[in-house]
């Protein structure tokens, strides 16, 4: 009996690995894809392996956010019945404001989460903010500190003016980020603000069977699921660096066999977007790419320095 269990269980965890391992390679497909055809590239081959780092950065990406959000909610260990988001003690009229209140205060955490992520790219460094922006941002998110104390006695009394004021906070906050950040740090915390929300969203309806029927799934998926591959494929991955699975563009010295029509010499500097077993795809002075056959390059030269063009900026 023990190796019945045994060998049940270990077929378990081989058929777990087998669809997560296909889930990462998929989701990397799809955001290498939206990717190249943001840059004009129509080369979408099923067998890359570098769609596999992608995915895996992707899937890690999705993961944190989901759990800050079962976090705050409270939704580990607990079952539906005792579920309380809040210290607050809520009245049963005013759990949807308290839900909401607190939904509106998970922008604050992702700001957080996307300091803890500046490895991924400079961009998302808070070096990178302008002037005040860094000082404004503390002071709302001490104002909204303080209101989140002084909720636990005058919540329930006020529950539409709570609500309000945080929806002042949050919209000061993405304003700040927006006014004063790198613009990829605004779109890495309205990603992860969409993923929080979408989670939050997907748990309140599982909660009972009811919500559960009377969900419409198909529109939510239909319209959440793709804005959150083409926000990351076109927002956040050109921003990301290529060894943690990004696809920021590499600066590089093409040396060529012969001089083409639409570069001037034949030692050209470039920015690399993609490669193929049939050439490279590179940017030079435009936002889409040029493909240029190995065989017409002799040798690459790969550079420390930034990239050599500034065409990703053109794509807020």
């Amino acid at each position: 009996m023990p190796e019945t269990r045994t060998a049940s269980f270990l077929q378990t965890i081989s058929h777990v690995l087998v669809v997560g391992a296909g889930v990462v390679y998929l989701f990397g497909f799809i955001v290498v894809s939206i990717f190249d055809a943001s840059y004009g590239i129509a080369d979408f081959n099923l067998f890359r392996t570098k769609v596999v780092a992608v995915g895996s950065l992707f899937v890690f990406l999705l993961a944190v956010p989901m759990v800050v959000t079962f976090r705050m909610f409270s939704f580990f260990g607990l079952t539906v019945e005792h579920v309380n988001p809040s210290p607050i003690e809520v009245l049963p009229k005013n759990r949807l404001f308290v839900v909401a209140d607190i939904a509106l205060s998970i922008p604050f955490a992702c700001v957080g989460l996307t300091v803890l992520m500046g490895f991924l790219s400079p961009k998302f460094s808070l070096s990178e903010w302008k002037g005040w922006g860094f000082g404004l941002f503390i002071f709302v998110a001490a104002l909204t500190a303080a209101q989140a104390i002084s909720a636990k006695k005058w919540f329930n009394a006020h529950p539409f003016l709570f609500v309000f004021l945080s929806s002042l906070n949050t919209a000061a906050l993405f304003f700040i980020v927006f006014r004063y950040a790198d613009r990829s740090y605004f779109w890495l915390v309205l990603w992860l603000s969409l993923v929080c929300l979408f989670t939050l969203h997907t748990s309140l309806k599982l909660q009972t069977p009811e919500a559960l029927r009377k969900t419409e799934w198909e529109r939510l998926f239909l319209v959440i699921v793709p804005a959150i591959f083409v926000l990351y494929a076109t927002k956040l991955y050109p921003n990301i660096k290529h060894q943690f699975g990004g696809g920021a563009p590499v600066p590089i010295i093409l040396h060529m066999t012969k001089k083409m029509p639409v570069f001037d010499s034949e030692t050209v500097p470039v920015s690399l977007v993609d490669e193929t077993e049939q050439g490279y795809y590179v940017l030079r002075g435009s936002d889409k790419a040029v493909f240029v056959a190995r065989s017409l390059v002799e040798e690459v030269e790969f550079l420390r320095d930034t990239p050599v063009n500034d065409t990703n900026a053109k794509k807020p």
